[in-house]
């Protein structure tokens, strides 16, 4: 018989990438199953394309007064009346869900509410590694899982070959999100990394949001207006998918801790990613085959010769 599975997952960009390991697993486990992803608006395209669900809910995330929306989600868990729960966003919302709508029910629930009967309660589970937590979590409800997220399938017979440079190039990510500017490496370093790799005949393609327009353009304004091969700005302009399909292509990929580098690391590309004080990435660094972390007390300590260097000690596995 089959069986109505939910797993939520709310974000955030990097966080969602991780836990696509746990995702994969859980489908493995419930091959003939019914599984339903609650997710926000912001990833609801990313994951209905995904091999792992049948179908995508938007989660409103309704505020505590709002009367409709909490309604809304009573008919939702209603309807489908779900044999088993993974809650991998472990949030005080996801927690206040099980209480409200599944707690003294006949149903299974993995995560860290109390009175679930999969419960994850390590009192260390906050200083382990976002991937380590899930698959400890997942283990205590009889999924094992020991392989890295894998997101390649974005670009499974899909070709923008407009996106891709005649030059050999690398993809560069500049941005952070707007509350953790202390999470990027300084615009002029950048610009004279550009120059660099123009020496070695290698072109340097920028990626990120809409948002980031504006600053791609400023570090594109920073470099030598000698410089033989120009960047490229390409924010705006890279769906998902077009990422993925771009590290297919790429030499390797460097840049701050943030959501596509997440993406670019699953791909197996090379992927250089700059650490200061604002993440740890002993708890939230990109994992994939081929991931460098260069951690330093601040990001901007992070000196152009360190990575000049990483990028010639570079070993593909």
């Amino acid at each position: 018989m089959i069986k109505n599975i939910l797993i939520i997952k709310h974000g955030a960009f990097g966080d969602v990438i991780l836990a696509g390991a746990a995702m994969e697993a859980i489908r493995r486990n419930h091959k003939n199953d019914y599984i339903i992803c609650l997710t926000t608006n912001s990833f609801k395209n990313l994951l209905e394309g995904s091999p792992w669900f049948d179908k995508v809910v938007v989660d409103s995330k309704p505020k505590w007064n709002n009367i409709k929306g909490w309604r809304n989600l009573l008919f939702f868990f209603h309807k489908y009346k779900f044999k088993k729960v993974y809650d991998l966003q472990t949030s005080y919302r996801s927690n206040f869900y099980f209480f409200i709508f599944f707690f003294l029910k006949n149903i299974d629930w993995s995560g860290i509410a109390y009175g679930s009967n999969y419960r994850h309660h390590n009192p260390k589970r906050r200083l382990m590694h976002t991937l380590d937590r899930q698959k400890a979590q997942l283990k205590i409800a009889n999924i094992k899982y020991n392989n890295h997220p894998n997101w390649r399938w974005l670009a499974n017979n899909y070709k923008n070959n407009s996106i891709i440079p005649n030059n050999k190039f690398i993809i560069l990510v500049t941005g952070a999100a707007k509350h953790r500017l202390n999470k990027k490496w300084p615009q002029y370093r950048y610009a004279s990394l550009i120059e660099h790799f123009s020496k070695i005949d290698i072109q340097c393609v920028l990626i990120g949001g809409e948002d980031e327009f504006n600053n791609i353009k400023n570090i594109i304004s920073l470099v030598d207006k000698k410089t033989k091969i120009q960047p490229l700005n390409y924010a705006g302009r890279t769906e998902y998918k077009d990422i993925i399909y771009l590290s297919f292509y790429a030499k390797y990929a460097i840049g701050n801790d943030t959501g596509p580098m997440h993406l670019i690391a699953t791909s197996g590309l090379p992927t250089i990613v700059l650490f200061g004080s604002a993440s740890d990435p002993a708890l939230c660094a990109p994992k994939g085959k081929n991931v460098i972390i260069i951690n330093k007390g601040s990001i901007k300590d992070i000196s152009l010769d360190l990575v000049f260097n990483t990028v010639k000690n570079i070993r593909i596995d």
